[in-house]
């Protein structure tokens, strides 16, 4: 049977004792972690993986019905953990990668010390009045008619609004690249069930204690449903940067690696 690290690209580097385990977000790969990576690989084991579907994945870990949804990738993750036997280490996960690795932990407790959130949501469709996602179902039935009928045009759409007012040219021909360098099969499916979908049921679940870190002004995610994770998962503390942009990993790495220092400081060992 072929290996998890195998089929899911994993890559390891860093010279300390305590394994961080990096799962990247929608329509990107493990190099989108590349300008954190010195911060961190000095103190920490660093696992990266490319989920089913991206960058370098072993083109056989991919099953159209298995990955269509954050659940499918989730369990990869779960098999990941118990191939490489981890136990305690930190889940750092940007976007819908944070949720895949939460979901991971319920699953795999004691695999994780502390869930490390990056620009994750619950649910990115208002559920009035109680709850904030950001979009309305029209809005997300545009975005997802114009991903059916003009990749391309999405493309670009979704890379300006995700970057916001941390759009450079560079950035968001990066970002573009990255969305079209995944097949629209891929991305397709899975884009419907992550931004129609919802998974504050599955927060209760959570045992692992979370670190929410969001950015000040996302388009993607709102600060309210920061506020909802953080509220709603276990032990959870919240971070804001004074930064915009759904990406800060890639816009603004400096102030991301700041708060991952100064939280994760205490988690060594």
């Amino acid at each position: 049977m072929t290996s998890f690290r195998h089929l899911l690209n994993v890559k390891e580097l860093g010279y300390g004792t305590t394994p961080i385990l990096l799962i990247h977000g929608f329509g990107c790969d493990q190099t989108v972690w590349r300008r954190l990576l010195p911060v961190l690989e000095k103190d920490y084991r660093l696992i990266l993986v490319d989920l089913a579907g991206f960058g370098g994945a072993a083109p056989e870990a991919y099953d159209k019905a298995r990955h269509g949804t954050s659940s499918g990738h989730a369990d990869d993750i779960v098999a990941l953990c118990d191939e490489l036997g981890l136990e305690n280490a930190l889940m750092l996960g940007h976007s819908i990668g944070g949720t895949i690795g939460m979901l991971a932990s319920i699953q795999r407790p004691k695999a994780f010390r502390r869930l490390v959130m990056i620009c994750s949501s619950a649910r990115y469709l208002d559920d009035p009045p109680d709850y904030q996602g950001g979009y309305t179902h029209e809005q997300l039935d545009s975005l997802m008619l114009l991903m059916e009928q003009n990749y391309l045009d999405w493309a670009g759409t979704v890379s300006r609004v995700a970057l916001g007012d941390a759009a450079t040219e560079t950035h968001q021909q990066n970002l573009q690249q990255r969305f079209l360098s995944v097949s629209p099969e891929v991305l397709r499916p899975l884009a419907r069930s992550i931004f129609l979908g919802d998974t504050r049921h599955h927060l209760p679940s959570v045992t692992v204690p979370s670190l929410i870190i969001q950015t000040a002004r996302d388009a993607m995610v709102p600060l309210e449903a920061a506020q909802y994770l953080q509220q709603h998962l276990p032990d959870g503390e919240l971070v804001v940067l004074d930064a915009g942009g759904h990406y800060p990993q890639l816009t603004a790495p400096d102030i991301l690696a700041q708060a991952l220092r100064e939280r994760l400081d205490m988690q060594k060992g």
